[in-house]
Formats: C-alpha cells, structure tokens, sequence
C-alpha cells in the first residue's frame, strides 16, 4: 500500500535507538579526554548522555493509545521534554569541547580523527534530537486526535 510521503513516519522505537547511539558516541569520543579533564566536563556529559537515554526509554514505556489518561500522556511527554532539552545541552556542550580542542589542547592522534570523531558525534546527537522532537509533535497530534 502506497503511503504518501508527508505521513510517512518512522518507527517510533527509532527515538530510543537514535539516543542509545549517541550515548554510545559520547562514551568512545570521550574516553580520549584526559582525566584533568573529567570533573571540569567529561562527567557531566556522561551524566547527560544516560539521562537521554533513560528518558528515552521511560518515555518509550508509556503507550499512547486512545483510552490513555492525561496524566500519562503528560508523564511521557515530561520524558521526552527532559531528553529534548539535554540533547540540546549536551550538542552545545560537544561545541564547547570542539573549540576548546582546537584552541590547541588536542589529545587525539591527529586533527583527522578528532574531526571525524566529533563529526559522528554531532550528527549522532542530532539525529535523536530530532527523532525525539518528532515523537514529541506526533505523540501531541495523536493523543488530539483521540480524545
């Protein structure tokens, strides 16, 4: 059956997926910083990382169906917001460390692979900051829809 482009959706467990692999890019970019460096910003990346990927996951175990009560379509999508909101955090935080790398303080073996590095990086990070917006705007027409 053909389906028009515009509503052609992917699989909403992809959000989960898409988060999962940027924690995975964080942990492999990160592991590279030195240790003077983990309590200036390297843990509170890690921290974010989990923190998408839990929510991600939290949010993905709520079902929105049409007998769901308020309080749960608002409990999943406070899920998704948090996951949102720290994938914009930590995309900005990713920035912060590509500068601060290339002010000089290059720990990678060469300017390649710590652009490469942070290259899969960020485009890791966006891919779940924008699946996780589109579940948000899908979960918000559905839920509409059925009440």
């Amino acid at each position: 059956m053909s389906v028009y482009k515009s509503q052609q959706h992917q699989a909403a467990i992809k959000f989960v997926s898409e988060a999962r692999n940027f924690r995975i890019e964080t942990i492999r970019t990160l592991k590279h910083f030195p240790n003077s460096y983990r309590y200036i910003f390297v843990n509170k990346m890690l921290e974010m990382a989990a923190d998408i990927y839990i929510n991600c996951n939290m949010a993905n175990a709520i079902f929105v169906h049409k007998d769901m009560s308020v309080q749960d379509f608002e409990l999943r999508h406070r899920y998704l917001t948090v996951a949102y909101v720290k994938t914009t955090a930590l995309l900005c935080e990713i920035s912060f460390c590509y500068d601060f790398v290339n002010m000089g303080n290059n720990f990678f073996k060469d300017g390649y692979d710590y652009g490469k590095r942070f290259e899969n990086w960020i485009k890791a990070g966006n891919a779940a900051k924008s699946l996780i917006k589109g579940v948000i705007e899908a979960d918000k027409k559905k839920f509409k829809t059925d009440k």
